[in-house]
């Protein structure tokens, strides 16, 4: 009996996301750009559902023309405005998701820090809802993961913390793993941390999808009493 195929061209979060709803489907093949792939590949295989991964370096209208079992980006069919790209994943194909169940899984915890950070700044989902000032006093149990570029906006605008630079997605996501808690806008890196249930603070952006977290561990805000839970103080 040959695999299912999948596909999916959207962004590493949106991809993410699909997961699920690709895990419930039987899960298969999956069929990325090539953009995606060498970033994200050690991470998906890890994923008992992900068989195999195929990388394309298709223009859009040739990626268009691929065809496959379950076409992941049909994601975008579904209203943004009134659900999550969870959701959108899941009601594209009609599949019923336990959201608070995890869909990654075998990520090996790798400790750097109590607290890690990622913040893609003001350019793209800039977050509201989290009171970055809380975390001052808990700098030097911090960590940022992400960009230069994003660091250095972060440091500017919030406070000075020492970054690490990942080198993948896989490592990425055992660092989240390896932290006490996770504090982010919405991003490739929250929705690993969705994926896994990890004890997670969305900052979230209201001007555009709604992608609040699901399940247990999961804030929309940032609190002295959350803080002092996942530090164990």
């Amino acid at each position: 009996m040959s695999e299912k195929t999948f596909k999916h061209v959207g962004g590493g979060g949106d991809m993410i996301y699909g997961l699920a709803t690709m895990k419930e489907l039987g899960g298969g093949i999956l069929h990325l750009n090539s953009s995606q792939g060498g970033y994200f590949e050690s991470l998906l295989l890890k994923q008992p559902y992900v068989k195999e991964i195929v990388n394309h370096a298709f223009v859009y209208a040739d990626w268009q023309k691929l065809e496959v079992d379950f076409n992941l980006d049909r994601f975008r069919e579904i209203d943004h405005n009134i659900y999550t790209i969870l959701e959108c994943h899941a009601i594209a194909f009609n599949v019923e998701i336990e959201y608070t169940d995890p869909w990654l899984f075998n990520i090996e915890p790798m400790y750097v820090a109590d607290i890690v950070i990622n913040d893609t700044g003001k350019a793209r989902f800039p977050g509201n809802s989290v009171n970055w000032n809380l975390l001052k006093p808990y700098a030097d149990r911090c960590v940022f993961l992400g960009e230069d570029s994003e660091y250095k906006e972060f440091c500017n605008n919030r406070f000075e913390l020492r970054r690490y630079c990942l080198s993948e997605a896989l490592e990425f996501a055992r660092i989240i793993k390896g932290s006490k808690l996770y504090v982010a806008n919405q991003s490739s890196g929250l929705a690993m941390a969705e994926g896994m249930k990890h004890p997670r603070v969305a900052d979230l952006y209201y001007g555009w999808a709604k992608q609040f977290p699901f399940g247990f561990n999961g804030h929309c805000k940032l609190t002295k009493k959350i803080i002092e839970k996942y530090l164990g103080e």
